[in-house]
């Protein structure tokens, strides 16, 4: 008996630390030079009044998703699905994936219109093509709710939204100030088309400037194997890369596996809080690896479903909720990287750790 009194007042003790953590180290940095939020052209101080939306529990919510690719995308969903389960007046979450189709996203919205769903939460694939899809989910009376990409249309209920430029230029500016303003840089891209890689390019090169040289660019869908792929075309073209500017967190990984394959020199590499680049940071630092990890919230997909549930609710809503944009750095490494962990737990989570060592067979 005291064993087990022992056991779960250590579980308390670890997932309450493993919040206060989250809480206090994820406190979005402050730049002098850093540029004013890159909001959406549309973005307004809004409100949505849904009390034209409000319906009795039990509800049955939709989820069209657009991709589960990477990791990032699989967390974000179990992060929904674990925030979901603790909610009594949630019946039901269907979830569909198009696999970075648009016709498929399509037609997954229309299926989940059909099936009567209460409430709909998408990411959108394509800002143009899915908006008339939203428009007419508003229109039939269902609200819904965005997030993880922007939405070419207002008529939305709500939108979930973080600053993708702001992203880019921490890790551009960083950069920048490590190469001391000038130097070779390759980039490596997420998934092309896609307003979070498109805004996270534009501000790291902002951020980079005029005196740093842009070697290439190519987008790697935020993957470890295509990063890889990528990172080696690009020491087989260039002798001389004196930095990587990665905006996903495996890629970066990868970046660093494949210059240490090749017997080039660390150099500076941006990443992110995924672990195994964590793990690849910290393995490294004694070696005179640096690297800062602007962070973006796998639990954005329950800030999504918060608005939802509010709004089904009957409650007036933000149409416009930002989230932040957090900053993993040399200094706080240690707090957020997982040695026990698998390489594809992301760090910043509101998932307790109890629950994540579950979930990804943490050997702790």
């Amino acid at each position: 008996m005291g064993m087990r009194t022992n056991n779960t007042m250590k579980a308390a003790v670890s997932a309450a630390l493993f919040a206060s953590l989250m809480s206090s180290a994820f406190a979005p940095p402050a730049f002098s030079q850093e540029p004013a939020p890159m909001r959406p052209a549309k973005w307004s101080d809004e409100k949505t009044d849904c009390s034209a939306f409000k319906k009795e529990p039990p509800w049955t919510i939709g989820v069209s998703n657009y991709s589960l690719g990477n990791s990032f995308r699989v967390q974000m969903f179990e992060e929904l699905k674990f925030a979901a389960a603790k909610d009594s007046r949630i019946k039901e979450v269907v979830i569909t994936n198009s696999d970075g189709s648009v016709p498929k996203q399509l037609s997954d919205i229309e299926d989940l219109l059909t099936r009567g769903v209460d409430g709909l939460l998408v990411t959108p694939l394509s800002s143009e093509a899915v908006a008339p899809s939203v428009e007419e989910a508003v229109d039939d009376g269902v609200p819904t709710v965005i997030f993880n990409n922007e939405i070419a249309t207002d008529k939305f209920t709500s939108i979930v939204w973080a600053d993708e430029y702001r992203f880019g230029w921490l890790g551009g500016n960083w950069l920048k100030e490590k190469l001391g303003g000038k130097g070779n840089v390759v980039v490596l891209e997420g998934m092309a088309g896609t307003s979070t890689s498109d805004l996270r390019t534009r501000g790291a090169l902002e951020a980079l400037g005029d005196g740093v040289t842009i070697l290439a660019r190519q987008p790697a869908d935020w993957a470890y194997d295509k990063g890889k792929a990528a990172m080696q075309d690009f020491i087989s073209a260039y002798p001389e890369i004196d930095g990587v500017y990665s905006q996903g967190g495996a890629m970066s990984q990868a970046a660093i596996d494949a210059l240490t394959t090749a017997g080039k020199p660390l150099v500076p590499v941006t990443g992110e809080g995924y672990n195994g680049f964590l793990k690849t940071w910290a393995a490294n630092k004694d070696k005179g690896f640096a690297s800062i990890g602007p962070d973006e919230p796998t639990w954005q997909s329950v800030e999504a479903l918060n608005q939802l549930v509010a709004c089904l609710a009957g409650e007036t809503i933000e149409k416009w909720h930002e989230i932040p944009i957090s900053l993993i750095t040399e200094e706080n490494l240690g707090d957020f990287v997982k040695p026990s962990c698998p390489d594809d737990v992301w760090a910043n989570t509101k998932m307790d750790y109890e629950t994540i060592k579950t979930l990804y067979k943490c050997t702790d």
